[in-house]
């Protein structure tokens, strides 16, 4: 696959390609979940602050009735009953309301019903359009806005303006008194049907927003597995949020001499591995860390975010968005967001969107914030993978110092013992020789063992329990014969089983000790002994020679603050969660190491 370059230039350079992984994606169930319990909390809190106003309203009223003198009601004696009944009913609605838990809603609908039953008997009774309990229209009008947004708003309003014309209408102080003024019967329908026409707007706009909150929190980004940039998952994310057809990461990695650009296209997408410094800048320099808001790239026409909502006029200079990047993607309208994660500098392009409002910025900001976790994640898997390679090449080194590389310093001194032999002793020189091969033929068991255990299969488990004294007997045996010393070798119990892997790793450390005690200590006996405490083994080392010159006992802790003793057995015993001692005891270096079997 070609890889562009800017000018129409291709290269052969692999595109890299997408995680393997696909993103997980909240189901319809769970989004339908979080949908009904964001909006059932919604309503509950609101019918608690609406249980409150209800309240309030109907105690209001009883001091309205009473203020009322001058044009008392009709029927003075009913509206005090009706009063009497609707606070009632107020009090036992709010204390159902707020013993009820907050995402279980239910009756406000016939609440809702109630109320409106309510302001047109009490309207009806006292001055119709004029009447004092008018404040029951607008009360109910916002009720039913909180509880179901532009729809509520609609309906109410529909009802409480035709509940105004027909009490106009039916109104007999007209007929009696052609002089009555209806500056307050037409004021309070005009004030109704604008609030109803404003709530409607409200409404609609709030379900606007909780939308594009929903869609933020029904699909969550996943981090791919492997090595790879999570290009694909981040514009899917994104895309989806956004709403829109096209959209375009763009991102440098200080550690890599590379630009990535990754397309989004009606959910085909790309990722294109191009030089660096392609497409730069991607923005003026003024503009590198902004949020832009671009109503049309070739002429630069664009808002700048500020911060708090608050948006500034771009210049209007050509090139404040990248002339390539423009004409390569016939970019005109788009929502640009950067991200930075470490020396990884990133720009989101969300393309076409339809239509363009400024509180797109803000959420394509929450979008660029997740994008940034997505690739911070990318990030430090990178890095933990490299540390483990790390790791994993100093094990194999550590393995080959303390393996091969002392068994063939150990063979290089027999070597070296034959040219002194007399050339007449034939039979011992061919015995010899003899025992060098054997000590090689063995060094390559060890070797195939050792390649074997690096295997994937081999690496993820510890194996079957392998009997210890047949392999350390062997062991010993070679000892003997590579390094023409006294080896002894004690077991407790007799009969001890360890996993394959453990198995290796005391092999290891009795050739490293050995190795070590009689090149640099001038050691002629070894003694070795192996007891099983537990769940963990005590290996310990006796050799005669000069030792390391302490005098007394020294810890793990205090050779890992001082460094001092035998680095590799102290590295390889931290390795299994073990510790490392040495100690001084008459004429013999002491040397225990203690290993859990499991780690």
């Amino acid at each position: 696959m070609l890889t562009r370059f800017p000018g129409g230039q291709t290269s052969h350079a692999k595109i890299a390609p997408f995680a393997a992984s696909k993103p997980r994606h909240a189901g319809p169930l769970d989004a339908a979940l979080g949908r009904a319990t964001l909006i059932n909390t919604f309503r509950a809190r609101s019918d608690r602050v609406i249980a409150i106003g209800r309240i309030l309203l109907a105690i209001g009223s009883f001091y309205i009735a009473w203020l009322d003198t001058e044009h008392a009601p009709r029927s003075s004696e009913l509206i005090i009953v009706l009063l009497l009944g609707y606070l009632s009913y107020a009090v036992i609605a709010a204390v159902l309301v707020w013993r009820t838990e907050v995402p279980r809603v239910r009756g406000t609908l016939v609440r809702h019903v109630i109320d409106m039953i309510a302001f047109t008997v009490f309207m009806a009774l006292t001055d119709g359009a004029s009447s004092p309990f008018f404040m029951f229209m607008p009360f109910t009008l916002l009720s039913a806005t909180l509880h179901w947004r532009w729809r509520g708003a609609l309906w109410t309003g529909l009802i409480c303006v035709s509940v105004l014309l027909v009490l106009v209408a039916t109104d007999t102080t007209a007929l009696i008194d052609p002089d009555a003024d209806a500056t307050t019967d037409v004021s309070r329908i005009l004030f109704m049907l604008v609030s109803g026409i404003l709530l409607v707007w409200l409404g609609a706009h709030q379900e606007e927003v909780r939308t594009e909150l929903l869609r933020l929190v029904e699909k969550t980004p996943a981090v791919p597995e492997g090595r790879e940039w999570p290009a694909k998952v981040a514009l899917d994310y994104a895309a989806h949020v956004m709403r829109v057809p096209r959209a375009l990461l763009i991102w440098s990695d200080g550690e890599e001499p590379w630009t990535y650009l990754a397309v989004w296209d009606q959910g085909a997408s790309e990722v294109i591995r191009l030089p660096p410094g392609s497409y730069m800048p991607w923005t003026s320099e003024a503009l590198q860390h902004a949020s832009l808001l671009i109503a049309d790239a070739p002429s630069s026409r664009l808002l700048i975010h500020k911060g708090e909502g608050r948006f500034d006029r771009g210049t209007g200079e050509p090139g404040q968005i990248s002339p390539a990047l423009v004409a390569e993607f016939s970019m005109g309208s788009a929502v640009s967001v950067a991200f930075t994660v470490g020396d990884l500098e990133a720009r989101l392009f969300l393309l076409d969107p339809a239509p363009l409002k400024l509180d797109d910025v803000a959420i394509a900001e929450i979008v660029a914030d997740r994008l940034k976790a997505l690739f911070h994640q990318a990030f430090l898997v990178r890095k933990l993978s490299d540390a483990a390679a790390v790791e994993e090449r100093i094990r194999i080194g550590r393995d080959l110092h303390d393996g091969v590389l002392q068994s063939l310093a150990g063979t290089a001194l027999q070597l070296q013992a034959l040219r002194s032999q007399d050339p007449d002793a034939a039979q011992t020189l061919n015995e010899r020789l003899m025992a060098i091969q054997t000590m090689l033929a063995d060094e390559q068991r060890e070797l195939r063992f050792f390649i074997r255990a690096l295997e994937p299969t081999q690496a993820s488990s510890n194996g079957g329990d392998y009997r210890l004294r047949e392999q350390l007997e062997a062991l010993v045996q070679r000892l003997r014969q590579q390094w023409l010393i006294d080896a002894h070798l004690t077991l407790d119990p007799v009969d001890m089983r360890m996993p394959a892997m453990m198995v290796y790793e005391l092999t290891r450390m009795i050739s490293e000790a050995t190795a070590n005690a009689v090149r640099h200590g001038a050691a002629r006996t070894v003694r070795i002994g192996l007891v099983l405490e537990g769940e963990a083994v005590a290996l310990t080392i006796d050799d005669n020679g000069s030792g390391f010159g302490y005098g007394r006992c020294f810890e793990h802790a205090e050779l890992e603050a001082e460094n001092l003793g035998p680095r590799s057995l102290r590295q390889r015993a931290a390795a299994r969660c073990g510790t490392l001692s040495i100690d001084r005891v008459a004429q013999w270096t002491r040397i225990i190491v203690k290993l859990p079997l499991h780690r």
